[in-house]
């Protein structure tokens, strides 16, 4: 079975253009467009890394990040936040809550993969 993804985005053309250039990579991608359902998919798929959003509507990216660092069955899985929030008090953040790294909006396709890949150590 190859890499799973889990794309966790409440915008649905990031969602669908995420997982397009992934399964193009050959992954295998799953989509969540909140905190809640990302949290369900993550103990049921169990990925090799999530991709987060940090603003989302509700809980934000950092409400997932903050749920996964704590549960000891999920606190490994690497985490790449994906977001055009520049700011840097809400990276720093992320960081903190155990984000393994950052790639900013708009990315090229290239961009992306090779985001992945560092971070799975490909």
């Amino acid at each position: 079975m190859g890499v799973k993804v889990l794309v966790v985005d409440d915008e649905d053309y990031i969602r669908r253009l995420i997982r397009f250039v992934l399964e193009d990579e050959g992954y295998e991608v799953r989509l969540a467009s909140s905190t809640e359902e990302a949290l369900n998919l993550i103990r049921s798929f169990q990925p090799d890394i999530v991709t987060v959003d940090l603003m989302m509507p509700g809980r934000s990216g950092l409400d997932l990040l903050a749920e996964m660092k704590a549960d000891p069955a999920i606190c490994d899985i690497p985490t790449l936040v994906v977001t055009a929030v520049g700011i840097r008090a809400d990276l720093e953040q992320a960081n903190e809550l155990g984000a393994t790294a950052t790639l900013s909006k708009p990315f090229s396709h290239r961009q992306l993969v090779d985001a992945i890949h560092d971070v799975l150590g490909e």
